[in-house]
């Protein structure tokens, strides 16, 4: 099974001959596998901070990245097969990624972000979570359904599902490590409302239920 050392065994020659190689400060693991909130075979993220002074735009260093590895760009990563476990890389200068999605720059602090889900005392909540939106085959972002989870204050999992069936799809999540960035976003309404109907029916069923806590 593939672990970050092993990865990184890996990634050591195959990211020497990139273009920004020299820039490059650190590789350290983040998303799911930092945090304790990974399936079994969840992808691993691995963040490459660059230095502050690499020259360039932001956009180019995630594009020569996709091109130097042969991966293609998810929002903030470059994503690659490895052992047949899709490997994540998120190229940053310092703290600033490029969203492609958006068309633009985006600050944060992964290692705040790492301590704010591990410290959380709802990892078996996200978990569950996970597996739910799997089950159901919902677009629904990992660091989001964190944050859904955190701010829901779970005291089980139906009133996880309760918080989603009802004040999710009109609830602003931020990133704790920049209050700017609202991570709510990265769902579109109509996604957000298809979210809200299925722990519906998780909950009730087809039957009419008021939205009084389970």
């Amino acid at each position: 099974m593939s672990s970050f050392p092993f990865i990184c065994v890996y990634l050591r020659p195959l990211l020497r001959g990139w273009r920004y190689h020299k820039y490059l400060e650190s590789v350290t693991l983040a998303g799911s596998h930092a945090k304790g909130t990974d399936l079994k075979d969840s992808d691993f993220d691995i963040f490459l901070r660059l230095s502050p002074d690499t020259p360039g735009p932001l956009s180019a260093m995630q594009t020569s990245l996709a091109d130097h590895v042969h991966g293609h760009v998810r929002n903030v990563a470059v994503r690659i097969l490895f052992e047949g476990r899709f490997v994540d890389l998120v190229p940053a200068r310092g703290n600033i990624l490029w969203q492609t999605r958006f068309n633009t720059w985006l600050k944060t602090d992964i290692d705040k972000q790492i301590r704010y889900v591990r410290s959380s005392g709802f990892i078996e909540e996200i978990l569950a979570l996970k597996i739910w939106r799997r089950r159901h085959a919902l677009r629904f972002p990992s660091f989001l359904m964190e944050l859904a989870t955190i701010h829901a204050r779970p005291k089980d999992f139906r009133a996880l599902l309760h918080f989603l069936a009802t004040d999710f799809p009109t609830t602003r999540l931020l990133d704790p490590a920049n209050s700017n960035n609202v991570v709510s976003d990265l769902l579109t309404e109509v996604e957000k409302l298809r979210i809200a109907r299925r722990a519906r029916l998780s909950l009730w069923g087809n039957e009419a239920k008021p939205p009084d806590h389970p």
